[in-house]
This record gives C-alpha cells, structure tokens and sequence, in this order.
C-alpha cells in the first residue's frame, strides 16, 4: 500500500518502494508507484547513478523537472514507417489510472539519413523509465514503473543499485551548494550531515575545479563541417536556386577534449547560461544528446493545442531595434508564420495567432516570435500534428520536400535527432520541443549543431556568425 499524507527522504522513499514491490502484484499492463519526497538536486541524483539509459527534461520556467533511470519499457526503430504506428504503440500503455505516467523521447530529423553515430537512438525511441524523480510545483516525487512480465526479485536488485545520499542531495537544491550546514530535521541528522559535509565538499570542489578550466587546456581539436569556404560556396548555391524560398543550412562543430566531459556537469551548465529554454538530455548506452531549445513544436492538452512560429535572429550585441529593421530575418520569419498557419488551418476548426511577432531576448541572440493557439479537429491526433507541422520552415525549407533533399545534399553530415521532435507522450496531453543548440557527446568528442536559415537577402559571412553565435553558450561553459 502505497503511503499517503508523508514526506519521506529519498532513502526512506527507496525502502518504502522495496516494501511495496515485495508486496505488490503484477495485475496490470503496466503498473506505477509513486512516493512524495523532500526536495533534491534531480540533476546530482541524475549523474551519481550507474546505468545506460538516463534522461533528463525541464521546461522553460523550471517549473516542471524530471530525470529517469533505466527502462521499463521500450520503443524503437531504425525506420519511421508513420507516427500513427509508433504513437498508436504508445498509448496501449497509458491510462487515467497514472495520469504522471508518460514516455519520454523523441524522433530524428529525417530517418533516410542516420549514421552510426545515431545508431543508440534510431529513428526514433521512447522508454518508460524503471525509476523517476519527477518535480512540479516545488513538490517532488519517487516513481517506480512495471510492466508486465517483469521479475520484482530484478526491479528490487536494480532499486539497491540506486546511489542514494539525502544530505548531499538535499544540500545541492537547485545548482546552489549551501555553505550555511546541511538540511536536518534531527539532531542526529545534523550529526551525519556535518560528517558527509566535510567528507564530500572537496570531491564537489574539484569536480568543478574541473569544469572550470579554461578552454584551450580542455579542448585539443576543433573542425567544421562545412568549413568555413564550403559554407559559403553552399549558401550561394542555396541562393542561386530560384525553386527554393528558404532552407535551413546546419553546421557541425566537432570538439576534441583530452579527457571526456561530465555530461550531467555540462547540463547544469548549460541551464545555468540559457534561462527560459527547454533542457533536455538523453543518454542510451554510450552518446548522449543534450541541448537547450527555445522552441516548442507543439503542446497538446486534450483538443486544445499551442505552437509556435520562431525565426529570424539577431545577436544580442546588435540589440533589438537591429532585429526589426531587418527585412531578411522579417521575410525569414513570415516564411515560418505562413506555414504554421497553413498546418493550423488544416489541422484545427478554429485558431489564432499573434497578428505582429514579438521578440523572444534570449541570453546570446534576439528572435522573432509568434504564438499560435487552435482548437484541433475531432479527427486529428498527434500524429497528423507531427506530420504536419515537422520539420517547419525554421529547421527544414520550403518548399520542404525540396529544402530536405538540398540539405542532406549540401551538409554531408547527419542530422540524427538534431532538429527532431522530442518529448513526452501522456494519455490526455504530449508536448514536442525542437531539438536544437544541442550537442552528441561521444566519448571525447562533443558535436555541436545549429543553423540559420537561408533566404534571399541573406549573406553567407553572416549566417556563418550567427551559427557561431548560437553555439557560443557551449562554448563558454567549456
């Protein structure tokens, strides 16, 4: 039976959760526990774990976080095939009795065009985590998700594996490593607590002792693919074809490091540099793709659905008056506009939008924004949502068929999930992010990919420092 009315430390959670194992039974196509918990550092918790699969997602506000630990479940493939097949799939296992029960995951960028390096994700992958620490609302929650067939002699084996510290975690909420004593509701508490304090505050001194070296005696290599002349030659070819409105040319930037980055380090990091952005990790055997995107694809709650129009970019150095003077970022902007009102119109019986774009002030640039918000058709799911609307015009081109083959044509690299849909799928609701100012790390090398449209107007010396540009909040943190 599972607790009610209790707060319990995560260590306390832990044995509660093996007590319920023991004495629960697997009735259900999927089962979900779930225990309130003091508050602690998802993200700490997140990297002292030991296991292939790790996730990790927050939205914009950092109001609603979760990290997950290994796989309940599991869907997957090297080829699409259609996401009425993948969702339908889904959703077999969801149901109103878990209405926090979700999969996590996402889809790549164009599924004819995956590499080895890929190979861990595929076209697309979503799990059930085996164990979630879920927060929203400044409350939080342990989770434990079964699925039928499995053995609870191996969940309570993978449950013992969990590094579990209450003090340290509970010290470290929200990136912030408190100075004053430790968290205790006991006297004896308080003695365990100075002991672990003492006993871990050089281990975390060094930890980011580490991460605070300086860039040149971390990183060995660097290469561009395109490079900078290829870059140029593409874009004026991008220009040169009068079929093409706009296409959006990617660039990979590879980083050699001497020693391999702590990719939960490079996370935190990177939330730190760039508020008001979806963060997300995903982590399946080896690579680990990790980014921080300022777009919503789309959110759907019941029939009502919310996306977004983003495009056009200005450095934050040139400040926003330079945005709205510009007729290139203007004509690049409206180009995504028209699209998501075409796939509104077609999708919803009714919707609106913002009738002039606002502008989203994000920590290295300056964008164009405009909200859209509809009332779906009866007949229309996800799956018609994500057809329609990726890739949009912001990652791909128009005409898109068109702008995809040019792309794959000039960019000699694959995209795998970069640009891809990503997120979570529940019964009543799912929410997409585009996967974008992302990184793969692969052991000691991190590749990083970002764009910029191109459109008539623009100029290939220019978009060449607004991909830089849009990499920088990587480049800093390293």
């Amino acid at each position: 039976m599972q607790p009610k009315n209790n707060i319990f430390s995560l260590k306390e959670a832990q044995i509660k959760m093996a007590s319920i194992l023991r004495g629960c039974r697997l009735e259900e196509r999927i089962q979900r526990f779930e225990i309130p918990v003091y508050p602690v550092d998802i993200l700490l918790w997140l990297s002292l774990q030991k296991n292939d699969v790790k996730i990790y997602g927050s939205d914009k506000n950092n109001a609603m976080v979760m990290a997950g630990i290994g796989e309940t479940l599991c869907i997957k493939g090297q080829r699409l095939g259609s996401y009425k097949k993948v969702l339908t799939t889904l959703r077999l296992f969801l149901s109103s009795r878990y209405p926090y029960l979700q999969w996590y995951g996402g889809f790549c960028f164009d599924d004819r065009y995956l590499d080895k390096q890929w190979s861990d994700f595929g076209a697309y992958r979503f799990i059930i985590p085996r164990f979630e620490l879920a927060a929203r609302g400044g409350k939080m929650i342990f989770c434990c998700n079964l699925a039928e067939g499995d053995k609870i002699s191996s969940v309570l084996k993978e449950l013992r594996k969990l590094v579990v510290d209450d003090v340290i975690l509970r010290q470290y909420i929200s990136g912030n490593y408190v100075s004053k004593g430790p968290i205790a509701s006991t006297s004896s508490d308080c003695v365990i607590a100075r002991r672990v304090f003492h006993r871990r505050s050089n281990l975390l001194k060094d930890c980011f002792a580490s991460l605070a070296m300086t860039r040149d005696e971390r990183i060995t290599a660097r290469s561009d693919k395109p490079q900078r002349e290829k870059w140029e030659q593409r874009v004026n070819k991008i220009l040169s074809d009068a079929s093409i409105k706009k296409a959006v040319l990617a660039r990979r930037t590879t980083l050699v490091f001497k020693k391999a980055p702590d990719p939960w380090m490079l996370l935190r990091n990177l939330k730190e540099v760039t508020p008001n952005s979806y963060h997300y990790a995903f982590q399946f055997k080896g690579n680990i793709f990790l980014g921080a995107s300022p777009e919503r694809l789309y959110f759907r709650q019941e029939r009502l659905v919310d996306s977004e129009a983003l495009a056009g970019t200005s450095p934050i150095s040139s400040g926003v008056m330079a945005l709205k003077a510009s007729d290139k970022n203007k004509r690049e902007h409206a180009i995504v506009v028209d699209a998501l009102k075409a796939s509104f119109k077609k999708c919803c019986v009714s919707f609106k939008y913002d009738k002039r774009p606002h502008i989203l002030s994000l920590s290295n640039g300056h964008h164009f924004i405009t909200h859209f918000k509809g009332q779906l058709k009866r007949t229309v799911g996800d799956e018609d949502l994500l057809k329609s609307l990726h890739p949009t015009p912001a990652l791909g081109g128009l005409p898109r068929q068109r702008a995809l083959w040019l792309i794959h044509d000039l960019e000699g690299f694959s995209r795998g999930w970069y640009g891809g849909p990503m997120g979570y799928v529940a019964q009543n609701k799912t929410e997409f992010v585009v996967g974008i100012r992302s990184g793969l790390l692969e052991g000691t090398k991190l590749h990083l990919f970002a764009g910029a449209g191109i459109v008539q107007g623009s100029k290939a010396s220019d978009e060449w420092d607004e991909v830089e540009n849009k990499i920088s909040n990587f480049i800093k943190i390293i």
